[in-house]
């Protein structure tokens, strides 16, 4: 949501179709590459890339029994404050080490529920 609303106020598409249709038929009036956009889509590509295996450590961790409820919303709670923390230093270019700092939290609740989740089956 937050690429797409930047590229339509921004008026930078992704594919000449788009561009000719944003500008009536003349796509060369459009760029199809801005900085502030790629920032926006490398944080939105982070996201994914770290929020999609969390989302599933965390419900083998929760249905494998290997923690308790409590332990479980603590984890979760920690990686969305990390991950918001990191999303919003990534956009609002903060500078270093803030946006590491909410990638090695994330990736630590990650590494965490992946390593309980195997201690526990074996």
């Amino acid at each position: 949501m937050i690429v797409g609303f930047t590229r339509s106020k921004r008026g930078v598409t992704p594919n000449p179709e788009d561009a000719a249709a944003l500008t009536g038929g003349k796509p060369e009036l459009v760029k199809t590459t801005d900085a502030v956009v790629e920032r926006r889509r490398r944080a939105h590509l982070n996201d994914m890339e770290n929020i999609i295996p969390f989302i599933g450590l965390l419900f083998m961790y929760a249905l494998s029994g290997a923690g308790t409820a409590s332990c479980v919303t603590l984890v979760a709670q920690i990686f969305t404050a990390a991950r918001v923390g990191h999303t919003v230093a990534y956009i609002g270019s903060v500078r270093q080490p803030a946006r590491a700092i909410g990638f090695f939290v994330g990736l630590l609740c990650n590494l965490y529920l992946g390593a309980k989740v195997l201690i526990h089956m074996y």
